[in-house]
């Protein structure tokens, strides 16, 4: 597998990264998740501008500009023979070295590394299921951004797993719905949309915006609000998003079987048709 990593191809297994990284260290970074489908890098612009925002919010320049940047991207899939099909791209930015302790340095060197591998056309309904040993913190500054410190994260989808669902869905502080672990979540109630807003803790995702724009176009009213736990057992349909899914139909949640998809199907549809 071939890596981009500071300016240059590697292979994925003979990259160095120095013993005091901050991202290894103390998780102090960020990653971007984007799908490419033959080629064509979907929805970067809208990842680039997300990119901008939590660099901004950690106060972590970006050392390269959004052209080098894709065409790093399209560098590694065409490396990698990733250019006929869906793939997944993984960039991940870090504060690079600094001394013992948590505060960063003044200067700093960031590491950029942007790996590509093969991703599923299309995706099975999830089972899901709401954790309880995890929740969100809608307060923390983290909760908007994809941190490289994802613990809360394995801790929920570790606790669904082992309960044989696919995905988990976390609860904020004050017990309404955030999000999955790796998807925001969507309700269906007649011909309202509905999904938890940006402040209880739901990340801003690029899917999740898309999909909002999507349900407008098709008629569907759109209410983004804090949402009880309760709309599972009302909800016509439900589906999660990100952006390797575009939309992942929900075939049961907390043991309810959804009673129909028609919805999910034709914003999965509308999606797929924005990355031709």
């Amino acid at each position: 597998m071939i890596a981009w990593f500071n300016g240059d191809l590697l292979p994925l297994g003979g990259i160095n990264i120095a013993a005091t990284d901050r991202g290894f260290l103390l998780g102090d970074g960020f990653f971007e998740t984007m799908a490419a489908q033959n080629g064509h890098i979907v929805r970067f612009k809208d990842h680039m501008e997300r990119l901008n925002l939590t660099s901004q919010k950690l106060n972590l320049p970006l050392p390269y500009s959004h052209e080098e940047i894709e065409q790093a991207i399209k560098d590694i899939l065409l490396a990698s023979q990733l250019t006929t099909c869906r793939a997944a791209i993984r960039l991940t930015i870090t504060r690079g070295s600094g001394p013992r302790g948590l505060m960063p340095p003044l200067e700093i060197t960031p590491n950029v590394l942007i790996s590509a591998s093969e991703a599923p056309e299309n995706y099975s309904a999830a089972i899901v299921k709401t954790v309880r040993s995890v929740r969100r913190n809608e307060f923390s500054p983290t909760s908007t951004i994809k941190s490289l410190c994802y613990m809360d994260n394995i801790f929920a989808i570790q606790e669904a797993k082992e309960a044989g669902a696919d995905e988990a869905l976390l609860l904020n502080t004050s017990g309404h719905i955030a999000e999955g672990t790796v998807s925001n979540i969507f309700f269906i109630e007649g011909d309202t949309l509905l999904t938890p807003q940006v402040s209880d803790g739901a990340l801003p995702g690029t899917v999740r915006k898309a999909t909002l724009d999507c349900a407008r176009q098709l008629g569907l009213k759109v209410v983004e609000k804090s949402l009880s736990p309760d709309i599972i057992q009302s909800c016509d349909e439900a589906f999660l998003t990100n952006s390797l899914y575009r939309v992942r139909a929900i075939y049961e949640i907390d043991g309810r079987l959804m009673p129909q998809d028609v919805w999910t199907h034709k914003l999965l549809s509308a999606l797929k048709a924005q990355e031709t």
